[in-house]
């Protein structure tokens, strides 16, 4: 929940993707294991947030708790939370519910050595929420008359090419240009600056989202058992309970299209529990 989660207006800790939670049991009623389905994780959320609103809880509990020896690790310096676009815009940085986001990183941290995280994945999944974080920060300079356009070499992107393990000028051509496979041959051309930050936004929230599903694969290998094992006569896997969380429902000032699509969710899910839990039974009642 912490990569998942964030403050809204209503809400200071609200989903803000959904997730399917399988849980197995053997005959005798032992728990055997679990397995965890997530989707339609709110990655615009990455770019832009509300007024009163916050960005993932990550950010703000890592930053808060950072060790010098990770700040000197991940280029951080003495940069606070004020000092990066993707949580500073909307000028919201505490919870309103008194939880800390020292405590919670912590919390995190223990939770993800019980999940079986070796240290150094962690630390690889702390360097790829940094990444972000100053990927938000990287600024283009137009060239050719507003056709073309250069990454900027400063801080933030030579933090990110390091970060991410690539050159600055890989970096700034996957992020400047774009490759048409064409029959007469390959063709380069050169983006302006709008599609050259709509293309770093894109960059954002595929980076996040796969470190997002990777934290998934990982609890899912320490929870989920693979395979049905007989044990003392009996199988392992004989019952499941199934648990649906699903997202806020909620309605702001201005809605994405990821909030439309979470609404229709509510709804929808709403609309299946009410028809199988009350009309049905109600027809079942009738009928007897």
């Amino acid at each position: 929940e912490a990569f998942g989660n964030a403050r809204t207006i209503r809400n200071d800790n609200s989903s803000r993707f959904g997730k399917y939670i399988n849980i197995n049991f053997s005959q005798t009623g032992r728990l055997t294991g679990a397995s965890i389905d997530t989707y339609l994780l709110e990655k615009v959320r990455l770019i832009h947030q509300n007024e009163g609103e916050r960005n993932f809880h990550v950010f703000y509990q890592f930053l808060e708790n950072a060790s010098k020896e990770e700040r000197d690790q991940f280029y951080l310096g003495d940069m606070q939370l004020e000092d990066f676009a993707l949580v500073n815009q909307s000028g919201t940085y505490d919870r309103r519910d008194m939880v800390s986001d020292v405590d919670m990183h912590r919390e995190m941290i223990e939770a993800m050595a019980t999940m079986g995280f070796p240290s150094n994945m962690v630390n690889d999944v702390m360097r790829l929420i940094v990444t972000v974080l100053y990927a938000g920060n990287m600024t283009f300079t137009e060239t050719n008359s507003g056709e073309g356009c250069e990454l900027d070499e400063n801080e933030a992107s030579l933090a990110v090419s390091s970060l991410l393990g690539v050159s600055f000028e890989n970096l700034a051509a996957s992020l400047t240009s774009r490759v048409l496979f064409l029959r007469e041959g390959n063709v380069t051309k050169q983006l302006n600056a709008k599609q050259a930050y709509k293309a770093s936004e894109a960059l954002i929230k595929a980076i996040y989202g796969a470190n997002f599903d990777y934290i998934v694969e990982m609890i899912n290998k320490s929870i989920h058992q693979e395979k049905e094992v007989k044990k003392r006569g009996e199988r392992t896997v004989s019952a499941c309970i199934g648990v649906l969380d699903i997202f806020g429902f909620e309605t702001f000032e201005s809605n994405t299209y990821e909030q439309m699509c979470i609404n229709y969710t509510n709804e929808t899910l709403q609309q299946h529990f009410n028809k199988h839990v009350f009309k049905l039974e109600q027809q079942e009642y009738e009928r007897e």
